[in-house]
């Protein structure tokens, strides 16, 4: 019989070791209740961020009486935990199974007789382990665990994806002068104002560059996270920001002054940035020439302006000498652009029309920016341009305007002078037009005696006097100079393409008309013609036409600041317009320069024949060379029937080229430098001839050649500066040099034009053919990209405004 304890069982002992885990469990957990009460009550606090809100000092002090109440609890714990023994896993066995007088001890003692181990099978199947209590009850018999558990349920609710940065900032307590790492996210940038045409900036924190902020400029700045209000400084001087929400907050502050940028939240500096604010100084204006009256009485002033991010408005402000303060004349005057930071420009203005007209005036120009700031000129003294006329009744009706103009109560007499003036139709040519202007300010005269209508009858008299001195040439003059301003304009504001054309139509058809008519005023009163003009300066109807067609196909392409600088031209060509008769044209001094340029014409035309019969000389004596292989200076004897007397003539035209040399020297005072190596050129060929050998003519003949034709270019240029000398604006307009034999292509003005035709005064860029092929097939390309509407919406939108744009 063996002696067998119930330990050794293996089901049994599986239950005794249950027994002792739950019997541990019921020991452990109520001992870490106050280290997990403390940790569910930080959670709940950092869970609801409501540590960050408590000054640095004692939210440190906080979180390290929590640290330090944690540490204890879990320290109590290690000592309050004994492990249960075998003698202790039986009784709780005895007790979960209902069995009384403790026999599972009695098992474990050494019994006398030997145990039945089937009934032994049969009582171990029937014990039970019973299941743990918490026993917390006794440890928190408010039940605060209750309480705890619902809080840190809301809690995570609130924090949602946000848990993580809370906790973060109440494990991180904010302390003056100290950055709170990860806390809170900062974004803050600078958008410059509009018209200064710059690009936002995005402060990065940490920068320690100057920041460059133009004045006026907009700041955004928003903060994420941290629970305490953040707040802007400038320099000390300080705002709040708006709360957005619980997380985020938001402040816009507008940049006039300050040196240090601040965001502080909660003692703590999120960042700071020195800064340095840009001022938009005020605009500057200067008379780039003094303001002159052109041919055709139009005042012309000259400016050039500038501002820190861009001319506005330029106007020109008159007052008359002696007048009163009020008294003052406006004149806006266009700009070549918008926004320009440098700007250049010529305007033209009739004031002939004023009743100040021929009276000293001051004129100052005033320049205007974004701010409305200004900048005024220096003051200029002139006289205004007074339009001369000629014709005998229309300087009556002028006297009379002007007698009108000094004593409106003289109205009655001046009504009386015009009704004299009307009853002599044959002094103004019978013209309807005049008999009706007459009668009309007759009787307004004699019936209304207000401001308003007396003005309107100067008005009156004006256009009937224009009519009588120029027939309807000064109608279209005034719709010229209407014409011009509108499309200069609309060039300079980017006009849309449509009203680029209208304009450029009704400016061709304005031209046309002007042009008639002062060909009409020429012929009826050719007593008008002025002093008598140099042929290379004639203007034709050809050369504004081609300078009309140019512009508008420049502005097509989208090259409208060459555009508008080729109006302006034209527009400066027609102010100063004179009239001449063709008969009376003067030939001394272009006519020299023509005879020069035929005389260079036929030497080159002479030289090319010499060449053409050496180069035919060389090829047959190559011919005859391989014809006749043993036959000894075949070369010789082949050229010399073609080339007859070359030397001669070649020694001939190098004497004709000294003799026009001398001719350059004792009228211009210099000789090109061409004309030396290209008599230099004919002398050795002179001697390649004398020896019978064309074949070694052939280079300097060329030579001479190409250097006649330089020569001939560089007389051409210095005929042309020559012929331009003085004061641009007192030129006289004209066209293409009237000799046909002249191969330097001029425009009106005697200046050189380039190869495609426009105008070259080097100060614009105006594209030539190849550059408007490559802009045409650019916008083709833009077009044809815009119409894929799968494109990106980005790319889509940047190739909308491309074509807005061009």
């Amino acid at each position: 019989m063996t002696d067998r304890s119930p330990d050794s069982d293996a089901p049994f002992s599986m239950r005794l070791r249950l027994a002792r885990a739950a019997l541990l469990w019921e020991r452990v957990w109520p001992a870490c209740w106050p280290a997990l009460a403390v940790l569910g009550t930080f959670l709940v606090l950092g869970l609801f961020d409501l540590l960050p809100l408590l000054p640095g000092v004692l939210h440190a002090a906080l979180l390290l009486i929590s640290g330090a109440a944690f540490v204890v609890a879990v320290a109590a714990i290690t000592r309050r935990i004994v492990f249960p023994d075998r003698y202790a896993a039986r009784r709780r066995i005895e007790q979960a199974s209902g069995l009384d007088h403790r026999p599972l001890q009695a098992l474990a003692d050494r019994p006398s007789t030997a145990l039945d181990p089937p009934g032994m099978e049969a009582v171990t199947r029937r014990l039970r382990i019973g299941l743990p209590a918490a026993g917390l009850a006794r440890s928190d018999p408010l039940g605060l665990r209750a309480v705890l558990a619902m809080l840190l349920v809301i809690a995570a609710v609130d924090a949602g994806v946000d848990w993580r940065d809370r906790l973060a900032r109440a494990l991180t307590p904010p302390f003056p002068g100290a950055s709170p790492a990860s806390a809170s996210s900062l974004d803050i940038w600078v958008t410059p104002p509009e018209y200064t045409g710059l690009p936002p900036q995005f402060l990065r924190p940490g920068a320690t560059e100057v920041i460059r902020i133009p004045t006026g400029s907009a700041l955004l700045a928003q903060v994420h996270g941290g629970a305490a209000v953040p707040r802007l400084a400038i320099d000390g001087e300080g705002r709040d920001f708006d709360a957005v929400d619980k997380q985020n907050f938001r402040a816009a502050a507008t940049m006039t002054s300050g040196k240090q940028l601040k965001v502080i939240q909660a003692d703590a500096i999120l960042a700071s940035w020195p800064i340095e604010i840009i001022p938009d100084n005020p605009p500057k204006i200067t008379f780039a020439k003094p303001p002159a009256a052109t041919p055709r009485a139009a005042l012309r002033i000259d400016f050039q302006a500038s501002d820190d991010y861009g001319v506005e408005g330029v106007r020109t402000v008159i007052r008359r000498d002696g007048g009163k303060p009020d008294e003052v004349i406006e004149i806006e005057v266009p700009l070549p652009g918008l926004h320009l930071k440098e700007a250049q420009a010529t305007s033209y203005h009739d004031l002939t029309p004023h009743p100040w007209a021929g009276l000293p005036v001051e004129i100052r120009l005033v320049a205007s920016d974004a701010l409305g700031q200004t900048g005024e000129s220096e003051p200029f003294r002139i006289k205004l341009p007074e339009r001369a006329f000629k014709h005998p009744i229309a300087r009556a009706i002028i006297d009379q305007r002007k007698e009108l103009v000094i004593d409106p109560g003289a109205r009655t007499a001046v009504a009386d002078a015009l009704s004299d003036l009307r009853e002599r139709p044959s002094l103004y040519r019978d013209d309807a037009i005049v008999f009706l202007g007459l009668r009309v300010a007759e009787e307004r005269l004699r019936w209304n005696d207000d401001q308003k209508s007396i003005a309107e009858v100067e008005q009156l008299l004006w256009d009937t006097a224009l009519r009588v001195e120029d027939g309807s040439m000064s109608l279209a003059e005034r719709e010229l100079r209407r014409l011009q301003q509108e499309l200069q304009d609309a060039l300079a504001k980017n006009a849309p393409d449509e009203e680029i054309d209208r304009l450029m139509r009704e400016l061709q058809q304005a031209l046309d008309r002007y042009l008639q008519a002062l060909a009409e005023n020429l012929a009826r009163n050719p007593e008008q013609a002025e002093q008598p003009i140099d042929p290379s300066r004639v203007l034709t109807g050809r050369d504004l036409q081609r300078m009309l067609d140019r512009a508008r196909e420049l502005a097509r392409d989208g090259a409208r600041d060459q555009a508008r600088e080729l109006l302006s031209q034209l527009q400066n060509m027609l102010e100063n317009l004179r009239t001449a008769k063709p008969g009376e044209m003067p030939q001394r001094g272009s006519s020299q320069a023509q005879q020069m340029m035929r005389g260079m014409r036929d030497l080159m035309q002479r030289q090319q024949q010499l060449l053409d019969r050496s180069f035919r000389a060389q090829q047959q004596a190559q011919q005859g060379r391989m014809g006749q292989r043993g036959q000894q200076g075949g070369d010789q004897q082949d050229a010399t029937p073609q080339m007859g007397d070359a030397a001669g003539q070649q020694e001939g035209l190098r004497r004709q080229l000294g003799d026009m040399m001398r001719q350059l020297g004792d009228g211009l005072g210099e000789i090109p430098e061409p004309f030396g190596r290209a008599e230099r050129a004919m002398r050795d060929a002179t001697e390649a001839l004398q020896h019978r050998q064309p074949g070694q003519a052939i280079g300097p003949q060329t030579e001479a050649l190409d250097q006649l034709q330089q020569a001939a270019r560089q007389f051409a240029e210095q005929m042309q500066r020559r012929l331009g000398r003085g004061n641009p604006d007192d030129n006289d307009v004209g066209a293409t040099g009237s000799d046909p034999g002249d191969q330097v292509e001029r425009d009106p003005l005697g200046r050189p034009m380039s190869n495609n035709g426009t105008l070259d005064q080097g100060d614009v860029k105006i594209p030539d053919q190849n550059t408007l092929q490559k802009a045409r097939e650019i916008l083709d390309e833009l077009r044809r990209r815009a119409g894929e509407r799968f494109r990106p919406e980005i790319e889509l939108d940047y190739i909308e405004r491309l074509l807005k744009r061009f």
